[in-house]
Formats: structure tokens, sequence, C-alpha cells
């Protein structure tokens, strides 16, 4: 049995593929998605200990992680499990980083804070994910800010709990680079801040749009995965790896 850590794309993806192989899977998100594959579907958070557990229990031979590039916890909990059967991780394409003036890439949101600060900035639009608002609490506590993320209830109640003003939240996904140009000149924000979520996440598009309307942007850089996984980026090199291991 193998253990797919979804809720992207990329994990669909995988879905389809082990389908196609005739390989059982269970999916697994944090949160309750729709889930219209043939594998078993669970969801909720898994600890080191509760993930090497839910490993024996559900004798899985193999672990996939298909999740987001910034599900930085994740990542570190499945390389750290004690578990002597192969972590893959399945990664998303990114484009070339861009070399442009108005284009600033930087490691977290304290040094995006800092940027906002000794610029002068007073107002920006996150597409950063509604996970971002609290680590931006004290900008937008004082300045205009607005948030695009996801419809569904889980979002909306997180940013209740951290008291962010409803009526700054937009709701929906990235988008092509006309439609961002379209938001982005009703706004006009002083800034734009994303993260480098890589071509499914449309980052290309952002970029793209951002400098057509002449606002700075700021990339928060993926983090660095640990060196326990291997490394796969299509559905033909991940059959190639079982068919070899």
């Amino acid at each position: 049995m193998i253990l797919l850590l979804g809720g992207t794309t990329e994990a669909k993806e995988v879905a389809c593929c082990l389908e196609a192989a005739g390989m059982p899977y269970i999916y697994s998100t944090r949160t309750e998605v729709k889930f219209e594959g043939k594998g078993v579907s669970r969801f909720g958070a898994l600890n080191k200990e509760g993930l090497e557990c839910f490993c024996f229990t559900n004798r899985i031979s193999c672990i996939i992680n298909a999740c987001h590039p910034f599900a930085h916890e994740l990542h570190h909990t499945v390389a750290a499990a004690s578990l002597n059967i192969p972590k893959i991780r399945y990664e998303r394409g990114f484009p070339e980083r861009a070399q442009h003036e108005l284009v600033h890439y930087i490691k977290d949101y304290s040094e995006a804070l800092a940027w906002t600060e000794n610029s002068g900035f007073t107002s920006m639009l996150a597409l950063s994910g509604v996970q971002s608002i609290p680590h931006l609490r004290s900008f937008w506590q004082k300045h205009r800010c607005w948030f695009r993320i996801l419809d569904r209830q889980y979002s909306k109640d997180f940013a209740s709990r951290h008291s962010f003003p409803a009526d700054y939240l937009l709701f929906g996904l990235p988008q092509e680079k006309e439609e961002e140009v379209t938001l982005f000149q009703k706004l006009n924000p002083d800034l734009i801040l994303t993260k480098e979520s890589g071509l499914n996440g449309k980052l290309d598009s952002k970029i793209e749009a951002a400098i057509a309307c002449h606002i700075p942007i700021l990339v928060i850089e993926k983090p660095e995965l640990p060196r326990a996984y291997k490394l796969v980026h299509s559905q033909q090199e991940l059959l190639h790896l079982f068919q070899h291991e």
C-alpha cells in the first residue's frame, strides 16, 4: 500500500498514475477535500509518531509526498519518520528565477516585513495564502492589505480566528497574466507578496503581471527539501523508479 500525501494538482497526477498502474494507495490531506480518485481517502494532520503508527498499521510500503512546496512541517515530518521504506518527493516545475528590478526574492516573512518598513509601503496585495495572515499581522493591523485565499470554509475560519477583516479577503485561484493585471490595476497596491510556488501556482503569471503594472513583487523562496527524499518530476520518472526499486 502506498501513502500519497496530497491536496495539489501534482497529487492528482500521481493518483491517476498509480491507478493506471494498478497500484493501491491511500490519499491523505491535512484538511477534508473532495477526492474523486479510486484510492482510500483520509484527512487530518500527522506528527512523526502518528505517521509512523499509521504506516505500520496500514502496511505502507512507500510514501509519495506530493504536497505544496511550502508544506515545510510535513516535508520534515516525513523525512524524520523512522520508516524503512522509500520516501519519494513528486516535485512540480519551477520557472527560472526572474531577473528584473521590480522582482525581489526573499527568505521569509520577516524579511518581507523589513522590506515594507524600509521602503515605506502602506498597502500590499498578499498572494501568499491564508497561512501567511498571522505572519503579516504587524503590517495589516496598520495598513491596507488584501489576501487572496481559497474559497473554502477552512480558509475563511482561519482568517476569522486571526481577526483579519473580511472586507479585505479576495477569493479565488491564481489566474493568467491578463486577469492578474486587471486585479493589480484595480487594487493598485504599493507592493505584491507571493511565494515561489512553481508553474502550477502560476508564479510566472504573477511576476509578469506585476512587471506590466510597474508594481514591486516580493517572492518568498521555496524551502529546501530534506535529503531523505528521492526526487521525481514526472509520472514517467515515478514509474521508472518503482520498476527499479
